[in-house]
Order: structure tokens, then sequence, then C-alpha cells
């Protein structure tokens, strides 16, 4: 039942998707893409999102929030989660929104993110195998206690190898490219409900698909 219900959440959005490609309400402005070449062919874009200010909401499915989101209450829950956040260009622009999808099935945990660009329009990737604890290990590796704050530098990358992610579906700008991803998390404190205060950095590199 399970499996189905984040089936019909990932149909209906793609649903959402297709409707904006083909009936898009309103013009939106472009704002340049800052791409560069990447040497064996393709192009390479980094998104920031800053936390807190840049989380719009988090949706927990059946539970609290996914272990990235707010790990302090998550340790204990394989609840299925949808996090909503602004995303913004490397030079710091909102640039559009980003859904981050959290769930665990037999095969493991498996994240997907959603970016969309108003203009550009949007792609959908993913990852499998993302560990749930692994921003709370990391965390308690440099003293953090849970119920505590906690103020220092740490990164976690959560997906390190671009070659582990997938391209689920492009639309317009990003129609029949191949994007993958690495995701890491720069953390610069926790507070005392376990929200985390850092950067989120999507680095993706696109390339023309087969």
């Amino acid at each position: 039942m399970r499996r189905l219900f984040i089936l019909g959440l990932l149909v209906g959005f793609a649903g959402l998707l297709a409707g904006v490609h083909f009936f898009p309400w309103v013009s939106h402005t472009r704002l340049s893409s800052q791409t560069s070449v990447v040497a064996n062919g393709g192009r390479s874009e980094q998104f920031v999102i800053r936390l807190p200010a840049d989380r719009i909401e988090t949706v927990a499915l059946d539970g609290p929030g996914s272990p990235a989101a707010n790990f302090g209450a998550a340790l204990d829950s394989q609840a299925p989660a949808l996090e909503h956040f602004k995303i913004r260009d490397r030079s710091g622009n909102v640039v559009g929104i980003a859904a981050r999808h959290w769930a665990l099935s037999q095969d493991g945990a498996t994240t997907t993110w959603a970016l969309i660009f108003p203009a550009r329009g949007a792609v959908v990737v993913a990852h499998a195998g993302e560990a749930r604890d692994a921003i709370a290990a990391a965390l308690r590796g440099r003293g953090h206690v849970a119920g505590s704050q906690w103020d220092g530098e740490l990164n976690v990358a959560l997906v390190d190898d671009a070659a582990t992610t997938r391209s689920v579906i492009g639309l317009k700008e990003f129609e029949g490219l191949d994007v993958r991803y690495t995701e890491e998390w720069r953390l610069t404190g926790v507070d005392e409900h376990g929200a985390v205060r850092g950067t989120i950095e999507l680095d993706t590199v696109s390339r023309r698909g087969s």
C-alpha cells in the first residue's frame, strides 16, 4: 500500500510538471543559467539551498520528517517525507523551487529531487542508498547531543558519486538530457529541536542523452 501511495505522489507530481510544460499560464522572466563546460562533454551547474531560510515546508507523509530535514525527530522513523525549498544559483539568486522526496522501501532508501525553474523547465533526478542516520551520525562524531544546540562546521556528502544517480525526467530546456548530481550538506549549527543550519549544495552535470 505504501509503495502505491508513493507511486501515486510521484505520478501526480509528474502530471503537474507536464501541465506546467504544456499550459504555461504565466510568462516568467528567464534568469541566465550559470553553467560551465565539463572536460568530457556536457555542462555543469551548481544550485544552493540555505537552511533554514530557504525551507518552505516539510510534509511528513506518515510520521516525522526525513532524516535530512529534521534528523532529531526522524532517527526512529521510516516515514517517507516531502520537503520544499527555494533554490538558488551559485551567486545566491533565487531561480526556482525544489522538492526533495525521501522514502524507505525493501530496496533501501531512495531520494528524489524535482527541480523547477520558471521559463527554463524542470528536471527530476534520483539516488538510491541514502543512509537514514548519515547526518546524525556525523554530528554525533563532532560532539552533538540530541536535544541540545551545536555550533561548528561539518560537511556531509549524502551523494558523493554522480554515477550512482539517475535522471528521471526533463522538461523544456532539460528535455533529452541525462542529468546526474552530487549532494553535500554544509552544516554550521543545530538548534535544540534538531533543525539544522547551513546549506545544501547540488552540483549537476547534464549531457545529451543517447
